[in-house]
């Protein structure tokens, strides 16, 4: 702690210097500071007391990407402390550490030329906290983020509006209404995709509920592992469950910013989830969402459509459970020329092997987004066309 400061950070170039490469941002946890991260990717420093790999910690990036290490102090928590104590400021405004980290994102960027399609976020503990915190409003700059066991999602909630704690079933239609905006993130950029590795046995999961449950009914992109590995550094104890591993293999890192994205909701491969509206008994391993993969097909100003699979990535141990097929209902973000417009009715098909097999209409939502109900995949393409009504013929 005695090393923790605002005033340095660190840029590792990649091992083959070129134009355009992406750019993966940490953010250090609690006790740490930028040099020790930065140790245990490009230096092969252990944790002390640890005889972990320090490959295996959760912030490295390929050797093809720019690494930035960013510092903070405990005290400030990557923003945190500030917000709290100013909440109703920095609801809107950002808070001096944020400030911070985007400038010196920016600086990076314009320097080394860095791929601005291709900009992520990843922490551990304190810095998964920051992660959440600082990278879900700003989907305006990250492609996606990864936050390892965060302390906390309470600084993520008042950066996007404050949708902690989820009103009650029985609340006021009012009630639920607001909080539902807060949840979308109205008024903000469509979010960064979220992946987050949690534990129940972790004392810092105490705050998941709220995050897990304003993505669901905010429709927000949250890929989520989970299982009794605790408050873990590394990919190695999070791997131990086959469904972990499943959330591991997802390539995060391979997002643009500038395709849109799907959200998958109520997925029928989910497992029970710890923090989803209290259940009396969960799986003890599980993953959300992390089994689906997609692919930009086209996005004009007249028609959308995406290519949509479930993948069965390589993992150490065979899971319990290897979906062949899943239902989940798709909601379209970060949507780039198409549009969707308040009020009006749009039409979708859902084809394989140029086969239509499900259509039907819809219309956007209160907070503007449009949502397919209960679409089949496979693990063979689906492809998902979207174009307004009258256009449909």
């Amino acid at each position: 702690m005695a090393q923790q400061n605002h005033d340095s950070f660190y840029v590792v170039a990649p091992k083959q210097p070129r134009e355009n490469a992406p750019l993966c941002v940490v953010l250090h946890s609690a006790n740490r500071t930028a040099y020790d991260y930065l140790g245990f990717a490009c230096l092969g420093r252990q944790l002390d007391g640890s005889h972990e790999d320090p490959a295996t910690v959760m912030t490295n990036s390929p050797d093809d990407f720019y690494s930035l290490y960013l510092n903070s102090t405990n005290a400030e928590w990557w923003g945190w402390t500030q917000t709290r104590l100013n909440r109703a400021q920095h609801s809107d405004a950002a808070p001096p550490a944020e400030r911070r980290v985007l400038e010196t994102i920016e600086w990076v960027a314009a320097r080394y030329h860095v791929d601005r399609e291709r900009i992520y976020l990843c922490g551990v503990s304190m810095g998964g906290c920051g992660t959440l915190g600082l990278g879900m409003p700003h989907g305006e700059i990250f492609a996606a983020i990864r936050a390892d066991v965060p302390a906390g999602t309470g600084y993520a909630s008042a950066r996007m509006g404050d949708f902690a704690p989820s009103p009650a079933q029985d609340a006021p239609a009012a009630e639920r209404a607001a909080w539902l905006r807060r949840a979308t993130g109205v008024g903000l950029p469509d979010p960064p995709v979220i992946v987050d590795f949690s534990s129940p046995t972790d004392n810092w999961s105490i705050t998941q509920p709220a995050l897990v449950q304003a993505a669901e009914a905010g429709h927000l992109p949250l890929v989520l592992g989970w299982g009794p590995f605790g408050h873990t550094t590394f990919s190695t104890a999070i791997a131990k469950s086959p469904l972990c591993d499943v959330a591991l293999a997802f390539p995060w890192l391979e997002i643009r910013r500038n395709e849109a994205y799907p959200v998958f909701t109520h997925a029928s491969c989910d497992q029970i989830c710890p923090w989803l509206n209290a259940p009396a008994d969960f799986t003890n391993a599980g993953q959300m969402n992390a089994w689906f993969r997609w692919k930009q097909h086209e996005d004009t100003p007249a028609q959308f459509a995406l290519e949509l699979w479930i993948a069965h990535p390589p993992v150490k141990e065979k899971p319990p459970v290897v979906p062949e097929t899943a239902q989940a209902d798709i909601t379209l973000r970060r949507l780039q020329q198409f549009k969707v417009q308040a009020g009006k009715s749009y039409a979708w098909e859902v084809s394989r092997d140029r086969k239509v097999v499900a259509s039907g209409k819809g219309v956007p939502d209160a907070a503007n987004l449009l949502t397919i109900p209960r679409v089949t995949l496979t693990t063979a393409v689906t492809l998902l066309t979207i174009k307004p009504e009258e256009q449909s013929n």
